[in-house]
């Protein structure tokens, strides 16, 4: 007896039992899913809800760090605004030779010219750009973040550079004591130890694991 709706007395396609081609080819996209959810999992852990407490290295000693070199960047910075004019004519004799050969310029007034912008510019952007630093050290903690925590080193990398070249053409001077120049290097050394602080063991396991290195032809594929 024929089914309706099937005049050669097949079973109708809801009820048709899946050959073995079928079964294998599920199977190897069950397989294929999995995999790439593992994948993806191994990529992209999963943040813990509660990663305990802060580590004190992130808590204290990297931010006390932080402080002696705000408070040696204070310090020569102070003292830059009040002899700021003896530093530009300072600045502008270091910078005339450079120009004599320039046609067209007069050396005088374009060394002093540059003194005068480049001499105040290096007095509150090097302070400035240490201070920008600090939200995200804190940040570290509170978004408990290991990307905030490279972010944090490169701009301490970046401010370090800066400090010592700006020293340089500050303070560099016979007629300026050496003093002002160590000064700037404690900052510098302070600001290396802070991010030095945070990279210790126990930061590195408080702070949620990296993920793991994709190949770019895998990745590819996966996607």
């Amino acid at each position: 007896m024929t089914t309706p709706g099937s005049p050669d007395g097949d079973m109708p396609d809801d009820d048709r039992l899946p050959t073995q081609a079928e079964l294998d080819a599920q199977d190897l996209a069950e397989i294929a899913r999995k995999s790439k959810d593992r994948n993806l999992a191994n990529r992209y852990p999963t943040r813990p809800e509660d990663p305990g407490p802060a580590p004190m290295e992130l808590l204290r000693d990297a931010r006390v760090l932080w402080w002696i070199a705000a408070a040696a960047c204070l310090t020569w910075v102070v003292y830059g605004i009040a002899n700021l004019g003896m530093l530009e004519e300072l600045m502008a004799v270091r910078l005339r030779p450079g120009l004599e050969e320039v046609p067209g310029v007069d050396p005088d007034s374009k060394a002093l010219s540059m003194a005068s912008f480049w001499t105040p510019a290096l007095l509150i952007g090097m302070p400035v750009f240490t201070a920008l630093s600090y939200p995200l050290l804190v940040g570290i903690v509170k978004f408990n973040s290991r990307n905030v925590r490279s972010i944090y080193v490169a701009v301490l990398a970046v401010a370090v550079l800066f400090t010592i070249v700006g020293a340089d053409l500050l303070f560099n001077y016979p007629e300026i004591s050496v003093v002002w120049r160590i000064i700037a290097w404690v900052e510098c050394g302070a600001l290396v130890l802070s991010a030095l602080v945070t990279m210790r063991r126990a930061p590195n396991e408080w702070l949620p694991k990296t993920s793991l290195v994709v190949k770019p032809f895998r990745a590819s594929r996966d996607e």
